[in-house]
């Protein structure tokens, strides 16, 4: 730790106001304020109200112990073992996430094999300067005070913000080894705000990415997802094979001299066709249209719509060759199967004449919102218009609730259930 004296930002130094931040936070902070303890946002949603995107999530951070903040909050469910969280419930399915400030003792990886240590260490608490220290990323460790209007930075995250500039937190190869997860999330951050990850950190991933392969797989599985469905999948793809890691992610993406991730590649016209369009509305569970979308551009690498547009494929072939995608991600035997549905229907509706695609009933289909986005995606020009017509219409009706009832055994319609009298 370099110091334990802060940079204090006023007011009149940065642009987050209390206007942008969720009221139910403020309403969190407030009573802790109340109470007599600190009460800080933190986190990507400080991050982000500095870089004037709306913030996903409004994490607080506080010197108030799990116990003492559920006593507080009757809708607070406190979770976790390795460290304990409080989770603020409020309507709509919204929960706002409090943790008590860590203390200043080595971070320890997800997969150490001394279980009972891990949860002893985790669970001691600290102050806002040991918590700052435990973050990741500089730009991740700023805290807003509500009581203040400041900015609180130990660990020079304004100067990052202001210089486009990703950094670690203390020795960049020491930190990978605690958590190989980090290089990726160094990478994300570096993709989607279009910053750069500086000299030594950059030099401690291509140093250590191998580090990755001993991680929990379902941890980079569940990164990874996050990485390709946050509007920004093309600089990721592209940072990560920089780095080195997308080796042990994504390698089919490698082949040909990694020609699909070219400036000019019809691959990389069409993900930046789906980041655009992820990064412009909001999408629920995009990772099966993803994964399908990059499936079919591993089967044959076409260079040109035309080119897929070509290609002669069966279904057999189709499904021995998504036995053989995504052989270092872990992705669940369901989502396999989705995309699986998902491919099968693309490649019947593909060789099917429109006239015959309009006597379907496509909204029965679980697949066809993903259907939709996949067409969306593929289309640079009018040639799948209609097609792309009518599978945006039977999404429409499926959302509506046209042929999502459940059916009885005998393929029926079950009718609708009715209140109770009395």
């Amino acid at each position: 730790m370099n110091s334990t004296s802060p940079k204090i930002y006023p007011r009149n130094d940065h642009c987050v106001s209390r206007a942008d931040i969720d009221t139910d936070a403020l309403k969190i902070m407030y009573r802790l304020i109340r109470h007599g303890y600190k009460a800080y946002l933190v986190g990507g949603g400080v991050r982000d109200l500095l870089l004037g995107k709306k913030p996903k999530d409004f994490d607080i951070a506080t010197d108030a112990t799990p116990r003492k903040i559920k006593n507080l909050f009757r809708n607070c469910r406190i979770i976790g073992r390795r460290f304990k969280l409080a989770h603020i419930y409020f309507r709509n399915q919204k929960i706002i996430e409090v943790s008590t400030f860590r203390d200043s003792s080595k971070a320890s990886s997800q997969n150490d094999s001394q279980e009972k240590d891990i949860e002893e260490q985790d669970n001691t608490y600290g102050t806002p300067s040991t918590d700052a220290y435990r973050r990741d990323l500089t730009i991740n460790a700023l805290f807003y005070e509500l009581s203040t209007f400041s900015i609180i930075d130990y660990v020079g995250g304004m100067k990052d913000l202001q210089s486009g500039t990703i950094r670690i937190i203390g020795e960049p190869a020491v930190r990978f080894e605690e958590d190989p997860v980090r290089m990726l999330r160094a990478v994300r951050h570096a993709a989607r705000a279009g910053f750069e990850i500086e000299k030594k950190s950059v030099d401690a991933i291509k140093h250590h990415h191998e580090l990755l392969t001993t991680a929990s797989q379902v941890r980079v599985y569940e990164e990874f997802k996050r990485d390709l469905s946050g509007g920004a999948a093309l600089p990721t793809l592209r940072l990560l094979r920089h780095t080195g890691l997308l080796t042990h992610l994504l390698p089919e993406l490698l082949l040909n001299d990694a020609a699909l991730l070219t400036e000019n590649s019809y691959f990389s016209t069409v993900v930046e066709r789906m980041d655009s369009h992820l990064r412009e509305h909001k999408i629920e569970e995009p990772l099966t249209a993803i994964l399908g979308l990059f499936a079919i551009f591993l089967v044959a690498y076409p260079s040109s719509k035309e080119q897929l547009l070509e290609q002669e494929l069966e279904r057999e072939e189709l499904v021995d060759h998504l036995k053989s995608c995504f052989i270092k991600l872990m992705v669940p035997r369901k989502e396999r199967e989705r995309i699986d549905d998902l491919l099968a229907l693309w490649l019947r509706l593909r060789q099917m004449p429109i006239e015959k695609v309009k006597k379907l009933n496509l909204e029965r289909r679980k697949s066809i919102r993903n259907l939709e986005h996949l067409l969306r995606w593929l289309e640079g020009d009018d040639s799948d218009g209609k097609l792309l017509e009518l599978v945006s219409q039977a999404a429409i009706a499926r959302t509506k609730g046209h042929g999502t009832r459940t059916r009885n055994r005998k393929g029926r319609r079950s009718p609708p259930k009715r209140r109770a009298r009395g």
